[in-house]
């Protein structure tokens, strides 16, 4: 769903909700092996659903391209695969509230990314999926996107802990 939410699809709300699913799934590994190999695979179908365009927009043969956005999609991948396998490290460490450091870390491991082109770019942050919301989105201006990316990993954890322990 959090790929579905990017641009130009218009469902931007499902980012709101969607990582809870991941939270949930992270909530039930065991070890730093399984962290990783969870955050590899939401990261490859994440990024296979938001830069899949690479494979037709580069001027190459249909090959040459479908091979250049697989290798991109791994690549970009291993962001996802970092910020699991910090979550995995902290929930050992914390093992009732590991959660509420997802949005820290999700932040931080994004800002690292897009420090140069070469680790990912801005093209798949979360907080392009709200281009849809003006009112939302224009606390970029302030936050910058790191503030939205912030906000809606909150806002996912939030949803997450209410639904796993409402009371």
């Amino acid at each position: 769903f959090t790929g579905l939410a990017q641009q130009p699809l218009y469902l931007g709300w499902l980012s709101w909700f969607s990582l809870v699913p991941l939270i949930f799934v992270l909530n039930r590994l065991e070890s730093l092996k399984e962290f990783i190999k969870a955050g590899f695979i939401w990261g490859f179908v994440y990024n296979l659903t938001v830069i899949f365009w690479l494979a037709m927009n580069i001027g190459t043969t249909p090959f040459i391209g479908l091979i250049s956005m697989l290798g991109a999609v791994l690549y970009c991948s291993l962001n996802c695969t970092i910020i699991c396998f910090i979550m995995g490290m902290l929930k050992f460490r914390y093992s009732q509230n590991w959660f509420w450091f997802m949005p820290f870390v999700w932040t931080t491991i994004e800002y690292i990314r897009n420090m140069d082109l070469q680790t990912g770019g801005p093209w798949t942050s979360i907080a392009n999926t709200q281009l849809d919301f003006l009112t939302l989105v224009q606390n970029a201006e302030v936050t910058g996107i790191y503030g939205i990316t912030f906000w809606l990993i909150l806002l996912n954890v939030a949803i997450f802990n209410w639904i796993d322990s409402p009371f």
